[in-house]
């Protein structure tokens, strides 16, 4: 058996929130170019139903889930379509995220809750989805249990804050905790859960905030972020980058590893 094969997807059961644009996007049709059946799960229809024909393109099956990950019953639906659909779940990917920016002393409630609803409830709700089927698998599997995968997504605003931040920077915080806490209970059924960390990555989130928009980075900010990046010579993150570690936490080449926090940000936090 070669090395190679450890990296290999073939007959693994993948769901991926916010599957439709960006990480997402690239992660799910990483994995479906790895041999892996893919469950695209987002809010919205059409961008996940490109994603779908992505992953057809790349030899594999997929089906969409839309739902919003801060409801329970919609977490819960994207697992049972995967049991339902394919039989099984072997990696639940979490990269499903939203921004809603703004300095402390003028944040209001609502942005503060929409964010950490978004992040690190979701997170919270579709991992207890995913790991509650896990373990059953598992279960009946006996002493013969196959390795499965949880994977979130915080950011390296979540290991050293950032302006404006404070909500995101908090949730990401907490789906760090989180995910160490979700490695220990999986140790006994062979789960394993691990974090990314992302930094500077080309996203509509990292796009210039418009007047009128709620997502995206004031032009000075970024601007700002921009020119130090250039100075210290660290380029600007692609999809692809951060899809590339999340397909290494789904393969078998990372069966040996859990309760990890890995920095992707190009040397922007070192």
């Amino acid at each position: 058996m070669s090395i190679l094969d450890d990296f290999k997807l073939d007959g693994k059961v993948a769901v991926v929130t916010g599957a439709g644009r960006g990480i997402g996007q690239t992660t799910a049709v990483s994995y479906a170019e790895g041999g892996a059946k893919v469950v695209i799960a987002d809010l919205d229809a059409d961008p996940a139903n490109e994603t779908l024909e992505l992953v057809k393109k790349a030899g594999s099956d997929g089906v969409v889930v839309t739902g919003n990950v801060a409801k329970k019953d919609d977490c819960a639906k994207m697992v049972k379509t995967a049991l339902d659909k394919f039989g099984g779940i072997d990696i639940m990917t979490n990269i499903a995220g939203i921004t809603r920016d703004g300095m402390l002393h003028k944040m209001d409630e609502d942005a503060w809750n929409f964010v950490i609803d978004i992040n690190l409830k979701g997170t919270f709700l579709c991992s207890q989805a995913a790991i509650a089927a896990m373990r059953d698998l598992a279960k009946a599997e006996g002493k013969d249990k196959k390795s499965r995968k949880i994977i979130n997504t915080a950011s390296i605003a979540g290991m050293s804050g950032n302006k404006g931040q404070a909500n995101y920077s908090a949730a990401k915080a907490g789906i760090i905790g989180m995910t160490k806490s979700i490695a220990k209970e999986g140790l006994m059924f062979n789960i394993q859960a691990n974090v990314v960390a992302p930094g500077w990555v080309d996203t509509r989130l990292t796009a210039e905030k418009k007047e009128g928009q709620t997502i995206g980075i004031p032009g000075q900010d970024r601007q700002q972020t921009l020119m130090y990046m250039q100075i210290m010579g660290i380029r600007t993150g692609k999809p692809i980058d951060l899809a590339r570690v999340f397909y290494f936490l789904a393969c078998p080449a990372s069966d040996y590893l859990t309760a990890q926090c890995i920095n992707v940000s190009g040397g922007l936090l070192t």
